[in-house]
This record gives C-alpha cells, sequence and structure tokens, in this order.
C-alpha cells in the first residue's frame, strides 16, 4: 500500500516475553484493542484521521489478574474516547477519570487492591499531534534515526552504575490506579513538529532491556517497519525477556 494522505500507519507487537506467565500489557490503536495477546509477529494497519487518533501502550500492574484488567480498561477508555479527544486539556481529563474508574473497581474487589497501569501514547489530530503518559512506559519521536524521549518516567532518579550505564528500576512514583491516595497528575505535551512525523512507544519491557542506541540502529536498518518492530522484540527477547514486551511504531503521512 502506498503512503495515505490524512492517515497514520501503525506496526505493532505484543507479548509476554520470555519468563512471565501472562501478557498484562495492552496496545490502542484508533478504535482497535489488543490486550493479553501473544503475537509472533507484528501487525499492521492504517487509520485515517478525518477525526482525531489515540494510540498507546498501557502496562498493567497488581497481583493476581489486576494488571491485566487494568492495562485493558485503560485501553478501551482510551478507544471509545479517542474520536472526541481534542487536546492536551482532554487527555488530561480522560486519564484522570480512567485513573478514578480503576481505583473504584479495586476498592470494590479486595483481590485487586493496588492495580493500576502505567500509559504512553500519542493523540494524532488533523491540526496537531500531542504525547502523554503516566508511568515509565515510553513514548520516543523518531527523527533522522534519532529516539527523541518525549515522555517523562515517574521512577526514582537512581545513580548510574559503575560502568556510567543508567540504572533501571521497576518502582514507578504513580500509575493510573494503583496510586493510593496520592494525585495523579498525568504528562502531556504538544509535539513540537505538527504535520507528517513518525513515534515509537513501549513498555519497559523494550526500554529497560534493550539500549537507546541499539533501538536507533535496529530501526534504521531494518528498511521496513515490520521488520524493525519484529528485530526490536528479538532484541528484548535476547535480553533475557523477562518482563511483557510491547512495540507500536507509528507513521504519520501528513
Amino acid at each position: 500500500m502506498g503512503v495515505a494522505r490524512g492517515a497514520v500507519e501503525v506496526t505493532v507487537l505484543t507479548h509476554r516475553g520470555a519468563v512471565r506467565q501472562a501478557n498484562e500489557d495492552a496496545v490502542v490503536m484508533g478504535a482497535l484493542t489488543v490486550a493479553g495477546a501473544e503475537m509472533n509477529a507484528p501487525a499492521h494497519c492504517w487509520l485515517p484521521i478525518a477525526d482525531p487518533v489515540i494510540i498507546a501502550v498501557a502496562d498493567g500492574l497488581g497481583g493476581h489478574a489486576a494488571g491485566e484488567i487494568a492495562s485493558e480498561h485503560a485501553v478501551h477508555r482510551m478507544a471509545e474516547s479517542g474520536p472526541q479527544l481534542t487536546g492536551p486539556e482532554s487527555v488530561d481529563l480522560l486519564l484522570k477519570h480512567i485513573d478514578d474508574e480503576i481505583k473504584e473497581h479495586a476498592g470494590q474487589h479486595v483481590e485487586f487492591s493496588g492495580m493500576g497501569t502505567t500509559v504512553a501514547g500519542v493523540l494524532l489530530t488533523p491540526d496537531a499531534n500531542y504525547w502523554f503518559n503516566v508511568g515509565d512506559s515510553r513514548t520516543y519521536r523518531l527523527k533522522d534515526s534519532r529516539l527523541i524521549q518525549l515522555s517523562e518516567d515517574d521512577s526514582p532518579v537512581l545513580p548510574p552504575a559503575e560502568d556510567g550505564r543508567p540504572v533501571t528500576t521497576n518502582y514507578i512514583t504513580q500509575s493510573l490506579g494503583g496510586s493510593g491516595n496520592t494525585a495523579m497528575v498525568p504528562h502531556v505535551g504538544q509535539d513540537t513538529e505538527p504535520g507528517p512525523g513518525a513515534w515509537l512507544m513501549c513498555s519497559d519491557g523494550l526500554s529497560d532491556l534493550v539500549p537507546l542506541e541499539e533501538m536507533e540502529r535496529i530501526i534504521a536498518e531494518a528498511g521496513d517497519d515490520n521488520i524493525a518492530v519484529y528485530n526490536l522484540w528479538k532484541a528484548a527477547m535476547n535480553a533475557s525477556g523477562r518482563d511483557n514486551i510491547s512495540i507500536l511504531l507509528v507513521r504519520r503521512h501528513s
């Protein structure tokens, strides 16, 4: 399929990884959602941008099936509300509503106490591009083979390891649900470059295991988004695959 005007191209893969028994990640692409799946190859779709389109990854957390329920609820709510979103204020309000809903569900079911989910994604409208996140899932802009992180990690700053590499942690300071009585404050911003562009969204099952420079190299050398996403997943699996892995490579063509 050739380049379509007024459309966004999405390549996605979500997988439980090599260690976890289940996949608590979920993804949303416009009206499409995938939750709890184990994909062994990327899926590819095109979405029109006549109305706003939301594209995001959610990484569930909590015991039992709680994380899977939280992430699935988050992506379903984003799919329902995406076409009505107009900008940062409406994204902020939607994420706060989802946070309240997950907390309410957890309060009604003791086995789901503490359930929550991260989220990271983009909202593409006919006139602008926005990014958002809560937690440590990430949104990057892809520009000239470089990945520029737009999202803000909600995790404590740790001193680098002896070799100078950053140290990662599974601890996050806030999520949708799971934040106790602390007010959840989403990170929402407008991409400084409107119109055509490319973004990478991922759960920390990729970003914690594969260095940024390696991710950039894999995308640059692939020459095809399906190959790029598959090779990113394979790199995370080869680096232990100790967490669920979800990857979205997004290209807006007008």
